[in-house]
């Protein structure tokens, strides 16, 4: 049976879709299973490039380009981008055709509507409800994920299953126990700067610590409002900025922090934190989403939402002095956690179910 997947954020990184389709596609490739990725076309010039980044008119293009080169018989359409399936499939379920839908969070739909931009509250809005109903699996990428898709849409229960992204292997390159505490700690935050992330916070955080700790912050951009925030912080000695570093720079980055701070209200899965761990790195995030699944408890620490600028200051501060007491704990969480291989080996099974 031929795979093919839309191709709608996850050819240009980086972000999370990316790295999960980069990694589940090798991981798949290694199992047997070559995907097939279709393009969507940019849009460039179109209304809806201008308005919504093309995301509406997305999922038509990526199946008129399958509708073109697909020869016809069985074949399994997988939309990995939360919504990304056809409204106008012509037909194609008669022809063999089975459709798998991905979704990473419905968080566009959970935050609060200052949280997330317009465009993404409207595309959640239109195309979430359509792509559930019209799926023949639904693939959620953490329990929490899947529970908010039964909260919304009971009648896709059924056809759920939670298949969680997959950790990268354990590459602590020195035992920490031996490492000296660095006067200054070390944060890290990655992601892109919508407001539920809460980078205004991570930003406070620095800035109350008076240089008890140095923030890096890896992002696509910063948005205008805090581009000011930003650059005092930088002339204070207290931030850094990196935008959209190469794979392994950023591997590099996180091998030289001490703590990963995850301060957004809600995360349907958080690869960085799965990826700072398998640095080696602990991790203070805000409870309450797919995160918990993923941060070691022994090592980690869960904050409220609710929690003041000290609490986290705190919470970070107590974290990294901790940290070469539970190490051990969190190399054996990381080695037991699911990898890029199981989430592959699932996928494939369920494919093959279809």
């Amino acid at each position: 049976m031929k795979i093919y997947w839309d191709s709608y954020g996850i050819v240009r990184g980086p972000s999370g879709i990316f790295v999960h389709a980069r990694e589940l596609q090798k991981a798949l490739s290694r199992n047997g299973i070559e995907v097939k990725i279709l393009d969507s076309g940019d849009g460039r010039g179109t209304f809806f490039r201008s308005v919504f980044e093309s995301k509406l008119i997305a999922p038509e293009v990526c199946f008129r380009e399958f509708s073109r080169i697909h020869d016809g018989g069985a074949a399994i359409y997988h939309g990995l981008s939360n919504f990304n399936l056809p409204l106008w499939h012509r037909g194609a379920r008669q022809r063999g055709v089975k459709f798998v839908l991905t979704v990473h969070d419905l968080i566009p739909l959970l935050a609060p509507p200052e949280g997330v931009s317009f465009s993404s509250r409207v595309q959640s809005s239109l195309l979430m409800p359509r792509a559930i109903n019209m799926a023949d699996a639904i693939v959620a990428v953490s329990g929490w994920t899947a529970q908010t898709i039964l909260d919304r849409y009971p009648e896709a229960e059924e056809r759920i299953t939670v298949i969680p992204n997959g950790f990268p292997p354990l590459r602590i390159k020195s035992d920490p126990a031996a490492m000296a505490r660095p006067a200054v700690t070390r944060i890290l935050t990655v992601g892109r700067s919508e407001n539920y992330k809460r980078h205004d916070l991570f930003f406070a955080v620095l800035e109350a610590a008076r240089g008890t700790l140095h923030g890096t912050i890896v992002t696509p951009r910063l948005p205008r409002a805090l581009t000011g925030r930003a650059e005092e912080l930088s002339r204070k000695g207290y931030l850094s900025v990196v935008v959209s570093p190469s794979p392994s720079v950023l591997d590099q980055i996180y091998a030289s922090h001490d703590v990963y701070v995850q301060t957004s209200l809600l995360e349907g899965f958080c690869l960085p934190a799965a990826e700072a761990q398998s640095s080696g790195i602990p991790v203070v995030y805000t409870v309450g989403s797919g995160i918990d699944e993923v941060v070691c408890p022994d090592s980690g620490r869960g904050v409220s939402a609710s929690a003041t600028v000290t609490q986290w200051v705190t919470a970070i501060l107590e974290v990294a002095t901790a940290a070469p007491g539970t190490s051990a704990s969190l190399g054996k969480w990381v080695s037991q956690r699911p990898t890029w291989n199981d989430s592959a080996i699932t996928l494939k099974k369920l494919y093959n179910s279809l």
